[in-house]
């Protein structure tokens, strides 16, 4: 009851302070900055105590502006996602190097000659330098200014020229399902509309008719598979989708006859072609005419051409203004590379943030940070409360200050502040760049006349509207200063057997930047021995595997086999199958063809080849079907980046595949410099083009070799250079539609072995019909030994397709959300209250978040479970194998600590079981997430090798 009573006071004294009225002070207890220092890690501390928000992780620092002072500070050399504070580094950047009046001009060139009957022999160019702002409106002004000149008919082409930037469309690690909506459009120099159409959708005349779509502007630019219906009422469940890698818009779903319409944006591909047909559309609309073989290209303007008009945005001060109230992304990354441009002479992301690091080094910033884009859309983005903090004290003592606190959406006014903090002491007063759930930065002045700069940043928020509440009482709190109650002291923190040992660890100077989430308890003897931050929901990387594994063996079973399945439609006479071959899949991750591309001992497309040839077939009337309906569509995992599509750890996901969804290839150089270098293709397939223009270096030169994959093509790209000494080497490259893949290399190695088919063409995708006739089933490898390939190798392929079975089988759905149940439900069997917070099963995705304590529970009930053997013999052991093998090697760790590792950029995570040197054996997590110069690799191991050397009563 007492801790309850004191709990309860606490949040009457946080209504009170929200309201605006003040308590009593004890005279001479505590000053002014310590009760609001004591206030705010009180509120922190109460996110612990309500389940909704156990697992916020919470980074702050409040300073005083005028005395240069930190009045309270929780984590704040922390390092943590920053969402669109990042805006913030941007703006000041841009401020310092921009006047308020500079404009972005786009041009209008001509390169032709003109007839006096107004024809242009020749071609219009568009020159863009990265205006943001760049509209339909201002595209008519450039049509018109043609217009005026009398030009009637354009013979040439329409070329568009947005060389000032680089061609990289999307920024570092942008999510690939946020790519059709205008939060991630694309970015060009030359870019329109925030490279999006608008897309509006109304019912047809009739039910049962398809809906009436209209796209704008040029239509043409984009194509839409319509599959909506028309019902009756007045409701509507549409679907708007753009597929990815292409302009094309896919419509599904219903919409009620006596609706009003439903309008949405979404984006384009290649936004220098669509700016350009956008403008051909307003050439027509002022009259300008075109030859039918008229088409819009891309390139370099050429020296000839002569610039006739151009059209500027709005002042830079404008521009900026917009980007920060509203937090608008797009111009964000367009002002960032044009940063670059004009700073450093190359219009790209990377350029851009050298310009802004540059500054914030003159400003007095520390750069222990990493920043990849200028809008906060990638989680790759770790930025500390401090690192703002600096960032704001240095931009108040700026020329430039006035202009920068403008910029800031003002509480309960305006932009992204509108609707917060309203009725309170910060509304009109609280001037903040949001962050969305991951944060608020910026400036109040306190009831005492002082202005203060406070920073927010928070990781693993459940739910955005409580991050955002929290945040706004930070807020709330520093304006009400200096008439803040006593909130009393908070409880002493808990002392662990570990603590002297672990702590000198994780508190390195090195480190600073890291937010870790650490537990180690007894498995023996069910003792805590440490923990720091263990509730804490962080970004796990592989670790969440561990749930995927755990549930695959509970619920399947070690034994549980995993199923391709062989069928023919119609009969087999002399020879002959009057019909089709379907390959049906289930999920299985092992199947895979003979030779360097097999991991395990699974099924072969060559075993199947031989039992076709087995059943006396020769000839095939028919095709090669690919059923793969076992899951649904979505190839990629939730939040996955766009830009790890090419790499062999990010494969497609469907329920049939082959090799794990990839080709490799072998290279050497060639036989002596200049020449071409030797590539060898595994399988040898006609599914993919490989396109080889490297060539071989000099002894000792650099190896500039570079693989990738055109983006949604099976078209791979083989360019630079080897060295002529070196050694050889091979990557693996991820196919497009791995079950047309699997369905094309049996129908290739069918032919090989001397059956033919009737019809050309590849194998298509279908389904088993009715009455098919089954030839073989093909099982899998037993669950136990594909959960110990998957977690030894920390394979994200295998992990995937499991958690989609595990969707499939026990939640009727071959969903990654499916599995994510389905492992729920696996918790509760355990008699575990946990509920990971994932949306895959590999830890791709940063969207996953786990907590240290989350991992520790885990680990103790399957080790109490009936499949405690499989699931620990599939961990890595250190110094042994797996991705443990080369670490913890020499050391009291080694052939003992069995644990799965996790990473991705700026995380790391290492959780399992070690026993101490008096044989007790413990269980321990570690997710360490954040910027750091050190190896986190390192750190683990120095922990983990700490932890086997523990003995008790030392």
């Amino acid at each position: 009851m007492k801790r309850w009573g004191k709990w309860l006071a606490v949040w009457l004294t946080v209504l009170l302070v929200v309201s605006g009225i003040s308590l009593p002070v004890r005279a001479g207890t505590v000053s002014a900055d310590q009760r609001l220092d004591a206030t705010l890690k009180h509120y922190v501390a109460e996110l612990q105590e309500n389940p909704e928000t156990r697992g916020m992780l919470v980074g702050y620092e409040v300073v005083s502006l005028e005395r240069g002072r930190t009045l309270s500070a929780l984590r704040e050399h922390n390092t943590f996602v920053p969402g669109s504070t990042v805006k913030l580094l941007l703006t000041a950047a841009a401020l310092d190097r921009w006047p308020a009046g500079a404009q972005i001009p786009t041009e209008v060139w001509l390169d032709g000659t003109l007839t006096p009957g107004g024809i242009l022999r020749g071609n219009v160019w568009l020159k863009g330098y990265g205006d943001p702002s760049l509209d339909e409106r201002q595209l008519r002004k450039l049509a018109k200014s043609l217009a005026d000149r009398g030009i009637r008919k354009v013979e040439g082409n329409i070329g568009v020229d947005d060389r000032y930037f680089d061609r990289a469309r999307l920024g570092t690690s942008w999510m690939w399902d946020d790519e059709p909506y205008p939060i991630s459009a694309q970015i060009g120099a030359l870019s329109v509309d925030h490279n999006t159409v608008r897309v509006q959708v109304k019912p047809g005349r009739h039910t049962g008719q398809a809906p009436r779509v209209t796209v704008t502007p040029a239509p043409d630019y984009v194509q839409v598979i319509n599959r909506a219906q028309t019902v009756e009422g007045d409701q509507q469940q549409l679907t708007i989708a753009r597929t990815r890698a292409k302009n094309e818009i896919v419509i599904t779903g219903t919409i009620g006859e006596e609706h009003t319409g439903v309008t949405v944006r979404r984006t384009v591909e290649q936004p220098d072609l669509f700016t350009g047909w956008v403008f051909k559309e307003q050439l027509n609309r002022v009259g300008i005419r075109f030859s039918p073989s008229t088409q819009v290209i891309t390139g370099v303007l050429p020296s000839s051409a002569e610039r006739v008009f151009q059209v500027l945005s709005p002042s830079v001060d404008q521009l900026l203004r917009r980007m920060m109230k509203t937090s608008d992304n797009f111009y964000a990354e367009m002002l960032l590379k044009r940063l670059g441009a004009t700073e450093t002479g190359v219009g790209s992301a990377e350029a851009g943030i050298e310009a802004i690091r540059n500054f914030a080094a003159r400003a007095g910033v520390d750069i222990d940070f990493r920043q990849v884009d200028g809008s906060g859309l990638s989680r790759q983005d770790v930025v500390a409360p401090h690192h703002l903090i600096q960032l704001l004290m240095a931009m108040d003592k700026h020329p430039a200050r006035e202009r920068f606190w403008s910029f800031l959406p003002v509480a309960g006014v305006d932009g992204t502040l509108k609707n917060r903090m309203t009725g309170t002491p910060a509304e009109n007063n609280v001037r903040a760049k949001t962050g969305g759930e991951f944060g608020l930065v910026g400036m109040t002045t306190s009831r005492s006349g002082e202005r203060l700069a406070f920073a927010v940043l928070i990781r693993g928020a459940k739910e955005k509207a409580l991050s955002k509440a929290f945040q706004d009482r930070i807020a709330v709190a520093a304006t009400t200063y200096p008439d803040l109650p006593d909130p009393g002291e908070l409880p002493p923190e808990d002392a662990y057997l570990l603590t002297e040992r672990l702590n000198p660890l994780l508190d390195a100077e090195p480190y600073r930047g890291v937010v870790s989430g650490v537990m180690v308890e007894s498995l023996d003897r069910g003792d805590l021995l440490y923990e720091r931050n263990g509730s804490a929901l962080l970004t796990p990387a592989s670790n969440a595997k561990l749930f995927t594994s755990a549930a695959a063996l509970g619920l399947l079973g070690p034994d549980a086999r995993l199923h391709t399945r062989l069928f023919r439609t119609g009969p087999i006479r002399d020879g002959v199958l009057y019909g089709d071959l379907i390959l049906q899949g289930g999920g299985d991750p092992t199947l895979a063809t003979e030779g360097s591309l097999r991991v395990q001992e699974g099924s072969t497309i060559d075993q199947m080849v031989k039992d076709i040839q087995a059943a006396g077939i020769k000839r095939v009337t028919g095709n090669v079907i690919v059923d793969t309906t076992a899951f649904t569509d979505d190839v990629y995992g939730r939040g996955w980046s766009w830009d790890d599509e090419n790499e062999y750890y990010q494969p497609q996901i469907t329920a049939l595949s082959v090799n794990r969804g990839t080709v490799r290839l072998d290279y050497l150089p060639g036989g002596q410099a200049g020449d071409p270098i030797r590539l060898s293709l595994t399988p040898q397939t006609r599914y993919v083009d490989v396109i080889n223009t490297a060539v071989t270096g000099p002894a000792g030169s650099e190896n500039t070799l570079s693989i990738s994959r055109d983006r949604g093509t099976n078209t791979i790209r083989v360019s630079g250079s080897l060295p002529l000494d070196f050694q050889g080497d091979y990557t693996r490259v991820p196919v497009e539609n791995p079950h047309l893949y699997t369905g094309e290399v049996l129908r290739e190695q069918l032919e090989n072995a001397g059956i033919s088919f009737d019809r050309p063409g590849a194998a298509r995708a279908g389904t088993v019909p009715r009455g098919a006739e089954p030839v073989r089933d093909y099982p899998s490898p037993p669950m136990s030994e594909i959960v110990r390939y998957m977690n030894k190798n920390s394979d994200n392929f295998y992990a995937e397709m499991l958690i989609r079975v595990l969707g499939l089988e026990k939640a009727g759905s071959g969903t990654a959300q499916a599995g994510v149940e389905a492992i729920n439900s696996y918790m509760r069997q355990l008699g575990l209250n946990v509920r990971p917070d994932l949306v895959d099963g590999s830890g791709l995705s940063r969207q996953d978040q786990l907590s240290a304590e989350e991992l520790v529970q885990l680990l103790m009930a399957v080790s109490h479970s009936s499949v405690a053997a499989p699931f620990t013999d599939s961990l890595p052991v250190a110094g042994v194998d797996g991705t443990l093998q080369s670490r913890m090697r020499n050391t009291a760790a080694a052939n003992n600590l069995r644990a799965k590792t996790g990473s991705l950029t700026d995380v790391s995570a290492l959780s399992g079981y070690v026993r101490t040197k008096d044989g007790e054996r413990l269980v321990f997590s570690m997710i360490m997430n954040g910027y750091t110069a050190g190896s986190l690799r390192q750190l683990q191991d120095r922990i983990g090798v700490t932890l086997a050397e523990f003995q008790r009563g030392e």
